[in-house]
């Protein structure tokens, strides 16, 4: 039954989603392109020819970051149990999801950006070379290369994310997800159920929209081709 309590608890848990899902991402956005950026510029086949030592914290850096993903997201989040107690105080709530969903998103992101970079042309790359551009000039032409590529997956990384928090809904994350499984499951309040669910695949559209738009608009080989 949608009555007034019902609607403030709504209310309440859009805004705890919108908060982990841009909360989370902006963390995403940050670490997993940093991690992905190093990724790139250190491994062996890289334009930027760095050392051989580099080649070795690639390595590393790249086996620590596939190990990080490949753990699954409800392991990791028992698994973050006592760290979050620790700095956060509590278990649940929203804010003690966060560092699970940072940790198991970032990684995702930064092997999303490591990709996108190396599907940079070649071609361009070698004309910068031969045009004696500079280390800065070259990161800022293959960063406006592969942008439609980075939105593209930072856009996934966020319709992800909300699959995250549905299933920190478990343990009391809070959110929409949460609303759902507690007023679906031990409530009895279907329409209330119902409109949480429904309102999490409208966010997941408007994510998926509003990315393939600016991955669109962005990307100049299309534009071009139109």
């Amino acid at each position: 039954m949608l009555d007034a309590r019902a609607i403030e608890l709504y209310v309440d848990a859009l805004f705890e989603t919108l908060y982990l899902v841009f909360g989370t991402g902006i963390f995403v956005l940050v670490i997993g392109f940093i991690i992905g950026f190093i990724l790139y510029t250190t491994e062996p086949k890289s334009p930027f020819q760095l050392h051989k030592g580099f080649h070795i914290l690639h390595r590393v850096i790249a086996t620590i970051n596939d190990i990080a993903r490949s753990i699954p997201f409800i392991i990791l989040l028992i698994m973050m149990i006592p760290v979050t107690r620790a700095f956060v105080g509590t278990i649940l709530g929203p804010t003690a999801a966060l560092p699970s969903l940072i940790i198991s998103a970032s990684p995702f992101f930064a092997r999303v950006v490591h990709m996108a970079l190396k599907e940079v042309p070649y071609e361009s790359i070698e004309a910068l070379e031969s045009l004696g551009a500079t280390k800065r000039t070259m990161i800022r032409i293959i960063l406006k290369e592969a942008m439609p590529a980075l939105i593209s997956g930072f856009t996934l990384t966020l319709v992800t994310l909300v699959g995250f928090i549905a299933a920190a809904a478990v343990i009391g994350a809070g959110g929409l997800a949460y609303l759902a499984y507690e007023y679906g499951k031990f409530g009895n309040n279907y329409p209330l159920m119902y409109l949480s669910i429904f309102t999490i695949l409208c966010l997941v559209f408007l994510i998926q929209i509003t990315g393939d738009v600016l991955s669109r608009t962005l990307n100049h080989r299309t534009n071009k081709g139109a």
